[in-house]
This record gives C-alpha cells, sequence and structure tokens, in this order.
C-alpha cells in the first residue's frame, strides 16, 4: 500500500488484528484462500517467476506460494519489504517484476494512477498486475452502497478517497470507475497497460462469512463447501458480484 505517515506501531497492531480476524474466520479464511487461487491461476509460477504481493501484511498468500515476495506500507512482522504502492518505480527497478498482485489494496490507495503508472515502469514487457477489487454489479452493488463500512464516490470521475487513515480511507466504487467505467481515460493516462480480464464473482458469501467485523462461525467443513459451489455456480456473477478478478498487462 502506499507509505503511511502515521503511527507506525498502531498500522502495525492494526494488520497483526486483521490477520488473527481472518484465520479466526472459517469462512473468511477459505474466500482468501479462493481470492489467492484466483490470482495464482492468473501468474503460474512457470511464467512469472518474479512476483511481488502488495498489503501482505493481513494475509497468507506466501504460505501458499513461497517464492511471492511480500510487502506493506510499514515493517510488520513475516513480511519482507516496505513499499509505497503509490511509488512502487522507486522501490524496484524497470521492468524488474513479472507480476503485482494484490486483495483489496488499490481502493485504499490515495494516488491509484501513480501506482498503475509506476507498475507500468517496474514490470516487463508481458508482466501482469492482478488485483481482487470490491466491485459494482447492477445488484451486488448495494452491498458496498447499504451494508458495507466503507465508504464509496458514485462519480467515475473520480479516483481519488474519502477520509483519512491507513484503511480507513477508501472508495470502494474505485476499481470499478477506473477499471469499467473509464475505458478511454485508462487507454489514455496508461498506454503500456492492458485489460486483459475484470471477471465478478462472489455473490454472497463475504456477507454470509461476516467479514472483519463479525465471525459467523460457519464450520470449516461447510466453509469450503459454500466456497466450491459459488466457485462452480457462476450464473449470476455478473449481476450480483460483489469482488472482481482484475487482470492488467503490461504490453
Amino acid at each position: 500500500m502506499t507509505a503511511y505517515s502515521g503511527d507506525q506501531r498502531s498500522a502495525s497492531a492494526e494488520i497483526a488484528l486483521d490477520a488473527a480476524k481472518i484465520r479466526k474466520n472459517n469462512l473468511l479464511q477459505e474466500i482468501y484462500r479462493d481470492f489467492y487461487a484466483r490470482i495464482l491461476e492468473e501468474i503460474p509460477s512457470s511464467r512469472f517467476a518474479s512476483v511481488v504481493e502488495l498489503g501482505s501484511g493481513g494475509g497468507f498468500l506466501r504460505e501458499l506460494a513461497p517464492e511471492i515476495v511480500t510487502s506493506e506500507c510499514v515493517a510488520v512482522p513475516g513480511v519482507e519489504r516496505v513499499v509505497d504502492a503509490c511509488a512502487i518505480a522507486d522501490s524496484f527497478a524497470e521492468g524488474q517484476l513479472d507480476a503485482i498482485c494484490a486483495v483489496n489494496v488499490l481502493h485504499h490507495l490515495p494516488d491509484a494512477p501513480g501506482f498503475l503508472t509506476g507498475a507500468s515502469h517496474v514490470l516487463r514487457c508481458g508482466g501482469r498486475i492482478v488485483l481482487i477489487e470490491p466491485w459494482f454489479t447492477p445488484i451486488g452493488q448495494w452491498f458496498h452502497r447499504v451494508i458495507h463500512h466503507e465508504a464509496y464516490v458514485d462519480d467515475a470521475t473520480y479516483w481519488g478517497l474519502v477520509g483519512e487513515g491507513r484503511m480507513t480511507a477508501a472508495n470502494s466504487r474505485l476499481p470499478t470507475s477506473v477499471f469499467r467505467d473509464s475505458e478511454e481515460r485508462f487507454d489514455r493516462e496508461f498506454p503500456a497497460l492492458r485489460i486483459l480480464k475484470r471477471e465478478p464473482f462472489h455473490k454472497w458469501l463475504y456477507l454470509v462469512s461476516g467479514g472483519l467485523r463479525l465471525n459467523t462461525h460457519v464450520p470449516r467443513r461447510l466453509a469450503r463447501t459454500l466456497v466450491s459451489l459459488d466457485r462452480r455456480v457462476t450464473s449470476g456473477n455478473r449481476l450480483f458480484g460483489i469482488f472482481a478478478l482484475i487482470v492488467l498487462e503490461r504490453i
């Protein structure tokens, strides 16, 4: 994520707390496993050897893919690097990376264009950005509008955030605004990137899990069954999905 100028200890403690919440919530943990599986399918290690994850502190992607370099906006135990996502070109050389991935990071970045511009420099040709982000589908968007706690701006031309703080500043509509509703602007501002995928998914699972705010205590076996079912039944994703898999390629 972006460099954090507030209390470093508080940010680190907050990240650790989020990680603990994910691990205690069976369904949420299985949802994250599904997130990571979707990401890894887009960047197989045989073709994408040098991969960096942004915002790694709360999750466990490296347990599934030990070769991936982890990073955070502050120093966190178990995370390898401190990286400012909005100035990622300051942390890596031109063409150094095969891929960049992140879960629920972009909609917290105060300078999303800065991240995309920097990523286009540090990725090799054919390299990829793979993101899991909130998505505003025709019906699924009401989860973000009515139920979810994060702020949003209902204006596709606004690529900024609402609020302040590492995680409290947000715009849950930002990924939809950038990658779906502003194609002309995207092509003009980021000519080195092209959008390969923007696939909505997860029609109801996150709501059932309770997210980071409420552990609904779904048994592990049932959690795995629910995630597997959601994967197999893709009808309705474009109408009801509340997240999306976004894949960009460096041209």
